[in-house]
């Protein structure tokens, strides 16, 4: 890193400006993202060992390894560790002490990646220091977990109401993601990139991550069909961050039989991903008279599902060939829950 120099001219001479340019210094703006060069697109170190980023503090493990290497989800550069031999690699910890207060809650965030498939770990957290920056502990806010095979980011909270506290007397903290920690695994590695942290600005639930669109259809919609038929305009899709549940709400402002008079005349489910949801749902209707209206109105939650984007759909089916049912003004809302 240059030296830069000021010269204060009543003292007749200039002084090394090096502190105020130390890593320790160097972060994003105060209680927001706090993690300089999270992105790991700056490197090697000066001074440092080839493959150690800017910024990073980088501790192995016996027989570990930890370095910078290209392929990141993020620009190009991410960290990966792992060993050879059995073992775990090692962990990495931001140089920067970032001021926080324990009373409020916090973000922190990472995306990770196993490239073979064979169970490497990683966890996410923060080291924790008093206001004399006097090491307290480290928090594991996403603990020894077991890496997707695709680029996955997973999030958590530290604070009152997130995943786990503050210590008590915490003022700063510096962030620590820990790459292949399991000491069983031979010759894994894992991957790390786009690591952030923030002061959370918003109210939140602790679980829930993201909300559904709400749907609306007015029109009258008729079915005929013996086998599940889509109603439609009763699709919601909804990206998932991580592993998790969808929970999706349905309300019919009325079914009516159109053509029969039947004990149970039609049935309706909800589908994922077009198939049946785990544990499926099902009402079966039926109705004295022909044009009786009822309502209908259910919640249901997925099976557990992969990061990425799931549809929710509603369908419905006649119990007999040749009959009809309709049905008007479908609203829904989904909604998902991590896994963890």
């Amino acid at each position: 890193m240059p030296i830069r120099w000021r010269n204060y001219g009543f003292w007749g001479g200039a002084t090394a400006d090096i502190a105020a340019n130390a890593y320790q210094a160097l972060h994003e703006p105060f209680g927001d993202f706090g993690v300089w060069n999270g992105q790991f697109e700056t490197g090697p170190g000066s001074g440092s060992p080839s493959g150690w980023p800017e910024g990073w503090e980088v501790t192995l493990y016996a027989g570990g390894s930890v370095t910078r290497v290209a392929g990141g989800l993020a620009g190009n550069w991410c960290m990966e560790g792992g060993q050879a031999g059995m073992g775990a690699g090692g962990y990495i910890t931001s140089l920067c002490y970032i001021p926080v207060d324990e009373a409020r809650d916090y973000y922190v965030s990472a995306a990770v990646i196993d490239s073979s498939a064979a169970g490497a770990r990683v966890a996410l957290g923060a080291a924790c220091y008093t206001a004399a920056k006097v090491y307290i502990s480290t928090v594991w806010a996403l603990p020894n977990t077991v890496l997707p095979v695709t680029w996955t980011r997973y999030q958590r909270r530290i604070g009152p109401n997130g995943d786990v506290a503050w210590p008590a007397n915490t003022r700063y903290c510096r962030v620590v993601a820990e790459l292949q920690n399991d000491n069983t695994l031979i010759g894994q590695f894992a991957y790390v990139d786009d690591v952030q942290f923030q002061q959370d600005k918003a109210s939140y639930s602790p679980q829930i991550r993201l909300m559904g669109t709400l749907i609306t259809d007015d029109t009258a919609q008729d079915f005929k069909d013996t086998a599940y038929a889509l109603y439609p305009n009763s699709a919601m899709t909804i990206t998932l961050e991580e592993p998790g549940y969808i929970w999706a709400f349905y309300s019919v402002y009325y079914f009516r039989n159109r053509t029969s008079v039947r004990g149970h005349s039609h049935s309706i489910t909800v589908y994922c991903d077009a198939a049946l949801t785990v544990p499926a749902y099902s009402q079966w209707w039926g109705s004295p008279v022909i044009d009786n209206r009822h309502a209908v109105n259910f919640t249901v939650r997925t099976q557990l599902l992969a990061a990425g984007a799931h549809t929710i759909d509603l369908r419905v089916r006649v119990q007999t060939a040749g009959d009809t049912v309709q049905g008007q003004y479908v609203r829904g809302y989904c909604y998902y829950t991590r896994a963890y």
